[in-house]
């Protein structure tokens, strides 16, 4: 097959993918977002407690590498780090760290992007978190 994405998607568009084609995107799709799922381990609340004591004392904003569901932002923000900020590669996991914060009351007062983290420039922020959770 010599086809390029030109001929491929053009056939794609013009075909009826029907019933099973349709079951099959879903549970390809289903099984994706699962599989990504089971990569991310969420950091429990004695390990966002351990983070937060490690910034005991600090003041000013907090950039979050690797946010994950969004825990330790949301924590920063209510011990008043501001801004509080986290980068998360995964869009699944930004988009629960933004259901998080709307459900806290804060979805205004905190941010979550998806960014590498090699790729943003934190020079304005004066404390930094990356936390590995080791399974």
């Amino acid at each position: 097959m010599d086809d390029g994405p030109d001929e491929v998607f053009t056939e794609l568009k013009t075909r009826d993918i029907g019933g099973w084609g349709v079951a099959q995107i879903a549970a390809g799709s289903g099984l994706a977002v699962y599989a990504m799922w089971l990569s991310y381990i969420a950091a429990s609340k004695a390990q966002v407690d351990h983070v937060m004591t490690l910034l005991r004392g600090q003041k000013g904003g907090l950039v979050d590498f690797g946010s994950g569901d969004g825990r330790i932002v949301l924590e920063a923000h209510r011990l008043g780090f501001t801004p509080a900020g986290g980068y998360e590669v995964n869009p699944w996991l930004v988009l629960l760290s933004r259901f998080h914060a709307w459900r806290a009351g804060h979805r205004e007062k905190v941010s979550y992007r998806r960014e590498n983290l090699w790729k943003v420039n934190s020079t304005e922020c004066k404390n930094v978190s990356v936390f590995v959770s080791k399974r």
